[in-house]
C-alpha cells in the first residue's frame, strides 16, 4: 500500500530522464570544448607570437615616418605630428605589455614540461599532446588579456592609418 502511494507518474520519470540527459550533454561539450582549446591553443598562441614580430617591424617603419616628419622645422607644433608621436607611444606600450605575456607564458610553459619529466603531472593528457598541453595551460590565463593587447593595437594601428591621411592632406593643401 505505500508503494501505491509513493510512485512516479510517467510524465514525471520522463522529466527526470531529461534532466540527467541534458546535465550528461552538458558535460560532454564542455570537455569536448577544453580538449578543442588544448589542440589549437599552440596555434593561436604563435599567431599572437608572429603578429607581435610583425608588430615590431610596423612600429619601426612608423617610427622612421614619425621622424622624418619631425624634420620640418613647423612639425612640433602639428596637432598631426602630436597626435602621431602619442600613438607611436602607446603602440610600443601595447608591444611590451603583449611580450610580456608572451614571455611569462614561454617560461610557465617551460616549467610545466620540466615538471613533466620529473613526474609532476596533474592531469591525464596524451604524450602526443605534450607540447600542446604545456602551452595551452600557460596560455590559458593570460589568453584574455593578451587577445584585448592585439584589439587595441589594432585600434590603434588604425588611428595612426586615420593620422598619416591627415598629414598626406594637410601636405598637400600647403
Amino acid at each position: 500500500m505505500a508503494d501505491a502511494t509513493q510512485q512516479d507518474s510517467p510524465l514525471s520519470i520522463m522529466a527526470n530522464i531529461a534532466g540527467i540527459l541534458t546535465f550528461v550533454v552538458a558535460i560532454l561539450a564542455a570537455a569536448y570544448v577544453r580538449i578543442t582549446y588544448l589542440r589549437n591553443s599552440d596555434q593561436e598562441y604563435f599567431q599572437v607570437k608572429t603578429s607581435l614580430s610583425w608588430y615590431k617591424t610596423e612600429s619601426t617603419w612608423l617610427a622612421e615616418l614619425v621622424k622624418a616628419q619631425g624634420d620640418r622645422p613647423d612639425a612640433k607644433y602639428l596637432p598631426e605630428y602630436q597626435m602621431y608621436t602619442f600613438v607611436m607611444d602607446d603602440l610600443v606600450k601595447l608591444e611590451q605589455r603583449l611580450l610580456e605575456l608572451v614571455e611569462e607564458t614561454e617560461n610557465k610553459a617551460g616549467t610545466e614540461e620540466d615538471e613533466q619529466r620529473q613526474g609532476i603531472r596533474w592531469a591525464l593528457v596524451p604524450e602526443s599532446w605534450g607540447f600542446t598541453t604545456s602551452v595551452a595551460m600557460a596560455w590559458l590565463p593570460v589568453r584574455a588579456k593578451a587577445l584585448e593587447l592585439v584589439r587595441q593595437r589594432d585600434a590603434l594601428t588604425a588611428r595612426v592609418s586615420f593620422t598619416q591621411m591627415s598629414m598626406i592632406s594637410s601636405w598637400v593643401w600647403v
